[in-house]
């Protein structure tokens, strides 16, 4: 009896303890994703193959360089709450998003694969993940040991993806991370500028059409 209550104790120890391990409330630092698809294929000498990434505790900023130019996307998580910089040449601005609280959760279904990848150093685990709206499934990869909260991508991955493709206006646009570092960010990062106007999306179309 003695025996099995000593058994049965570290089982449960080791259960909670592992359990731990995965609990990760915060990142701090910068990643650097490289961006292709069947006509853009990465080049170091291009700044349009690549997303960067800043992580703050509750702050995010993905910096996305565009044919149109260069677009910064802040968000402040837990108040969800979002903001979009472009400097459009007559001015610079920052479009209030509205996020999207009707997600639909069950857009992606996930299943486990065996087997891992080395990203940027970093081993990633493998995911089979099912895009139930262009009926695709994948093979994706993601970081455990950090938050899907700083990324705006695969609704519901249990851990920040790494490698994981996307259907932009129909074609396939895939995102694998190329470098990661984790170090003290400046708050200034997250922040609107001064000289930039705060309008809403509305606000933002009329301004194009005119």
């Amino acid at each position: 009896m003695k025996n099995t209550f000593t058994y049965l104790f570290l089982s449960l120890f080791l259960f909670a303890c592992s359990n731990q391990k995965e609990v990760v409330e915060s990142f701090e630092g910068k990643l650097v994703y490289s961006v292709s698809s069947a006509l853009n294929n990465p080049d170091k000498s291009d700044s349009i193959n690549y997303q960067v990434v800043y992580a703050k505790d509750s702050m995010l900023r993905i910096d996305s360089f565009t044919a149109i130019g260069k677009q910064i996307y802040i968000k402040h998580i837990p108040k969800n709450k979002a903001y979009i910089l472009m400097d459009i040449g007559i001015k610079k601005i920052a479009i209030q998003t509205v996020e999207d609280t009707t997600k639909n959760e069950t857009r992606y279904i996930f299943k486990k694969k065996m087997g891992k990848e080395i990203l940027a150093g970093r081993k990633a685990k493998n995911i089979k993940v099912t895009d139930v709206i262009y009926d695709t499934t994948m093979v994706m990869n993601y970081l455990p040991e950090i938050p899907s909260k700083y990324s705006t991508a695969i609704d519901g991955i249990p851990g920040l993806p790494v490698n994981y493709s996307l259907n932009v206006s129909g074609m396939w646009v895939t995102y694998k991370l190329y470098s990661i570092e984790e170090r003290p960010l400046s708050i200034d990062l997250f922040g609107i500028p001064s000289d930039y106007e705060i309008i809403t999306l509305d606000e933002f179309i009329e301004l194009i059409e005119n």
